[in-house]
């Protein structure tokens, strides 16, 4: 089956980027799970309903807990990576054909999701 063509400005959803920009957009965003997984503070993915996908990416980062970080990521991507990828299409946030979020950065998007949160909850 053959692809459109991607536009430059179109918003693109993690299923419409190609091998290479999904590969990116996966190895940001394991960065930045595997930051707020060691920091004990993914409360904002948990929003989200994936926590089928969360349970397993967990136990996978807990059990190789003495890993590097970057030993983690690869093999979390390894092994997890359609789990990676169900969170990302709930999320459903819009990527360059990069890979890279459009507009946007994990950190800056988790900072907008926290400060959304009604006081007292």
């Amino acid at each position: 089956m053959r692809r459109s063509p991607i536009l430059p400005n179109a918003d693109l959803k993690i299923t419409d980027l190609d091998a290479d920009a999904q590969q990116q957009a996966l190895i940001d965003f394991a960065k930045f799970y595997i930051r707020h997984f060691r920091s004990n503070d993914l409360e904002i993915l948990s929003q989200y309903k994936v926590d089928y996908a969360m349970n397993d990416i967990n136990h996978y980062l807990y059990v190789n807990r003495s890993f590097s970080p970057a030993e983690l990521a690869a093999g979390v991507l390894e092994y997890k990576r359609e789990m990676f990828l169900e969170i990302l299409k709930t999320v459903d946030l819009a990527y360059n054909a990069d890979g890279r979020l459009k507009g946007n950065t994990w950190k800056a998007w988790y900072l907008q999701e926290y400060a959304a949160i009604a006081p007292g909850i």
